[in-house]
């Protein structure tokens, strides 16, 4: 790895003043820290003010917001694939919907996500959508001066490990799924299962709570 240091994509919800405000913060911590960012609201397009741009030019409303719809779309896949890492904010009621497409597709190229979550809202008994927080091994940080922090040890290690061959997360995660699949169709009792599922992770989890 360069001595540049790495590019982080800042996604989460910006539809309100405190939203834009949180995000903002969350990359100006990281800005601080001399890493590069992304910050849609800050440098991505804004449909509010090309839109008027576009219909001056004679391009009908249907039309305009079309392009502008793709043209976001468009550079916010370039902006995930450009990136080193991505910072997920999960606070709100529910995760922002355009922040859970880029979150899957840097996961799926094994770019570091770090979730930043302090609010306590969840939808299932207390805890986060498993689905999400798989995409960060399961880990979230509450504090702003925390992100990078966490995002300094995933490149370390990923620089730690560069040329050495490694199963990807999505490989590993599909293999344990197919694992358990085995045992649902096979109508395995419960405490088979069960015994499946601490083999399978038994070991992460101990782990964590170990640390």
């Amino acid at each position: 790895m360069s001595n540049k240091m790495p590019k982080i994509y800042c996604a989460g919800p910006l539809f309100n003043p405190k939203e834009r405000e949180e995000m903002a913060n969350i990359a100006a911590v990281l800005e601080h820290a001399g890493y590069s960012v992304f910050l849609p609201q800050r440098d991505g397009l804004e449909l509010a003010k090309l839109l008027p741009v576009l219909l001056e030019k004679d391009v009908s409303q249907e039309t305009a917001s079309a392009v502008l719809n793709k043209a976001i779309f468009s550079l916010d896949v370039f902006e995930v694939m450009d990136s080193d890492g991505m910072i997920l904010n999960m606070n709100g009621r529910v995760p922002d919907e355009g922040a859970m497409v880029e979150a899957g597709m840097a996961w799926a190229h094994e770019k570091p996500i770090v979730i930043f979550k302090n609010d306590d809202r969840s939808l299932i008994h207390g805890n986060c959508n498993p689905l999400v927080m798989g995409l960060a091994d399961f880990e979230f940080v509450d504090k702003y001066e925390s992100i990078p922090i966490v995002f300094d040890e995933k490149f370390s290690e990923k620089h730690k490990n560069y040329g050495i061959p490694k199963k990807s997360s999505f490989f590993n995660a599909n293999e344990k799924g197919e694992a358990i699949r085995s045992y649902l169709m096979a109508q395995k009792p419960a405490n088979e299962i069960a015994e499946l599922l601490i083999t399978l992770f038994g070991g992460v989890v101990c782990k964590s709570l170990k640390d």
